[in-house]
């Protein structure tokens, strides 16, 4: 008798502590979907059949330098193909320009890249909420990804060139 008590006491603890975390999983992602209407409205997407949060992740700092990395990495790729294209083209004004925007990536990925290898960079806490989600309109599922802050109050748009949340605390 004792041992069957003490294993329905482990198994009501067992579901009780998955109960507790699939409810703060569950209230995090409800304290999501109002950002994620304001986020669609920015995008200028109003009209849809429904709104899923599918997933809420964090963002450490060093994760946070790295997904810039990664943005810089495909912008760098688009404005290259749009440099060869130019070059075939014989626009050499327009190549200019472009030389400037890939001159201004290569500059914002270093400093990314120097803030990862200084070791200052945290690995752990929460630098912002990256929520994922889905709507539905015309029944087509289409994915988006938005940036909410720790204390969500805000959202927040990734800009490597603007406002870089590393640099913060020394402004």
């Amino acid at each position: 008798m004792k041992k069957s008590g003490l294993i329905l006491i482990a198994l009501l603890a067992t579901i009780l502590l998955a109960g507790c975390k699939d409810y703060a999983v569950n209230k995090l992602k409800r304290q999501m979907k109002p950002f994620a209407k304001s986020y669609l409205k920015t995008e200028k997407v109003v009209d849809y059949d429904s709104l899923t949060i599918d997933c809420v992740d964090t963002l450490t700092e060093m994760s946070y330098a790295n997904l810039n990395i990664q943005l810089l990495g495909e912008m760098e790729a688009a404005y290259q193909a749009q440099y060869e294209q130019a070059a075939q083209e014989g626009k050499g004004q327009t190549l200019e320009y472009i030389s400037l925007y890939l001159n201004e990536i290569n500059n914002t990925r270093v400093d990314f890249e120097d803030l990862l290898e200084s070791g200052s960079l945290k690995s752990e806490g929460i630098l912002l909420f990256m929520v994922s989600g889905h709507y539905v309109k015309d029944k087509e599922r289409v994915p988006f990804i938005f940036l909410v802050t720790p204390d969500k109050r805000k959202l927040h748009t990734l800009d490597p060139f603007g406002d870089n949340l590393l640099y913060q605390d020394e402004q």
